[in-house]
């Protein structure tokens, strides 16, 4: 039996299991049904849609005429929830074994006394109404497992930092700061936090005349959760000749959360790595330096991505030969071994934020694409940055 035969067997068993008309999507219902039939018969189209797992082909086939989409709380097969009509999203955007756990909208940015200064609002995924929720927050970062969410209070720096339950809602601790915050990470063991200390608001940009206005960053915390025990260390933003006059710049954890990553500019030029005892390393961690995406490397070790803060390349690790397409959308995460997400522009346009982008989820080579969200533009209501975790 043919792949053509098969795809008619299923579209004449569905007419005869519903007496209503068929819906716009019956052709990508039953290329659902039928990649989960066994068939001796594989064509190259098929052969290259199963690199995104099987059934996860079907919204990009269905792309053109009806985006995919699923409903408030409901999954696509393989785990994966997309909004492809929703920028910023209302309902969960989620891939294997990620998701936007949060993310940052309704930019503003002004400009006073040499300084430009940047506020947002903090939108958490909240499992009870199954939706993205606005929040009282001025920073925070969701743990792996998507369960606690490390908040800190709307006027930053703040003079502590809170364990929120998301289940619930409610802050279950609250660990009081002497040095005020105004950044937090959470290990990837979601064990202990990592808190960036500044002078001032972090999120300014200083201007010509406006350097020595700027807040800056003081130090930062490492903290024990569990425990609530603190320990600080002074940690300014001078690095040899390189003095940072303004921007956020937080600590953050290399990704099996041993080293630190202490950055000295907001654009990554200056990056030093320390362990957690606070002496500088001598070692980059493989796969984590100046030139690599967020992505970083798969979780099975065969590829990793480089990029230069708006596209990306993957490489395979023991040849380092290049996978697809030399450079597309910068890459967010690994969904899985063999599937990234990652951001996408329109065709033929310049890939940048202004440019629109949307939320996609490729295999290793981005040729095949399932869009997650409606595209993004810069200064417009459609603007908004993601937090992608671990679920």
């Amino acid at each position: 039996m043919n792949a053509d035969q098969l795809l008619r067997d299923t579209l004449r068993e569905w007419a005869e299991e519903t007496p209503t008309p068929a819906r716009p999507d019956l052709a990508s219902r039953a290329l659902l049904r039928r990649s989960r039939r066994r068939t001796t018969a594989v064509t190259v189209a098929a052969a290259a849609f199963a690199l995104l797992a099987g059934g996860v082909a079907v919204p990009v086939l269905a792309e053109h005429r009806q985006p995919a989409q699923s409903g408030p709380g409901q999954r696509m097969p393989n785990d994966v929830s997309a909004q492809p009509r929703e920028s910023p999203p209302r309902h969960l955007i989620a891939a294997g074994g990620v998701a936007v756990s949060a993310y940052q909208a309704d930019r503003k940015t002004r400009k006073q006394d040499g300084v430009e200064r940047t506020t947002y609002t903090w939108y958490l995924y909240d499992p009870r109404t199954r939706q993205y929720e606005k929040t009282r927050w001025g920073w925070l970062d969701v743990a792996p497992g998507m369960r606690r969410a490390a908040v800190l209070e709307k006027t930053l720096p703040a003079s502590r930092v809170g364990i929120l339950d998301m289940d619930t809602g409610k802050v279950t601790k609250w660990i009081p700061l002497e040095h005020k915050a105004g950044g937090v990470q959470w290990s990837p063991d979601g064990k202990r936090l990592v808190v960036t200390t500044y002078s001032g608001y972090p999120d300014i940009e200083a201007l010509y005349g406006g350097e020595h206005t700027a807040p800056k960053r003081t130090g930062y915390y490492l903290v024990d959760v569990a425990s609530g025990r603190t320990r600080y260390r002074p940690m300014g933003v001078h690095n040899g000749d390189a003095v940072i006059t303004s921007g956020r710049t937080d600590v953050r954890w290399n990704r099996d959360g041993k080293l630190l990553l202490v950055r000295y500019s907001p654009d990554a030029a200056g990056d030093t790595w320390y362990d957690l005892e606070g002496r500088l390393s001598k070692k980059t961690p493989s796969y984590e330096g100046p030139d690599a995406s967020p992505a970083g490397l798969s979780p099975d070790g065969r590829y990793y991505t480089v990029g230069d803060g708006w596209t990306a390349t993957v490489k395979e690790t023991r040849t380092h030969r290049t996978i697809g397409p030399s450079s597309i959308g910068m890459t967010l995460a690994w969904a899985d071994s063999d599937r990234l997400v990652r951001w996408d522009c329109p065709p033929d346009r310049r890939c940048t934020r202004d440019m629109g982008e949307r939320l996609v989820l490729t295999d290793t080579t981005g040729h095949i694409k399932i869009p997650l969200s409606g595209y993004r533009y810069g200064d417009t209501p459609q603007d908004w940055d993601p937090l992608i975790t671990r679920r």
